[in-house]
């Protein structure tokens, strides 16, 4: 890497505003032409008073289709690792876009 690389990389600390984490084992997607949105859900649930079953959304994520790229490739490289492996490999941490 040349020494102009190194000058333009900058330390980046992750801050957490929240540090609680909801499962999900269910996902909505909604796709437009700009951006992607994910609803994520913890499960299927009976309504007691109707007995219908719902889908209750917790948390939904919208990102650009490039941020979702990314988040593919990512999700990709960690799911192929075997799951004995306890360091997560650098190309799967947490990285900031890369400017042009």
């Amino acid at each position: 890497m040349s020494q102009e690389n190194k000058s333009k990389q900058q330390q980046v600390k992750v801050r957490y505003t929240e540090t609680s984490a909801l499962y999900a084992s269910q996902f909505i997607l909604n796709a437009s032409e700009e951006d992607i949105t994910v609803n994520f859900s913890s499960g299927p649930l009976v309504d007691p008073v109707s007995g219908e079953t719902i889908l209750p959304v917790h948390t939904r994520i919208a990102m650009s289709k490039e941020g979702a790229r990314r988040l593919h490739a990512i999700l990709s490289k960690v799911l192929s690792q075997p799951a004995a492996k306890q360091k997560m490999a650098e190309a799967a941490q947490a990285q900031l876009p890369k400017m042009q």
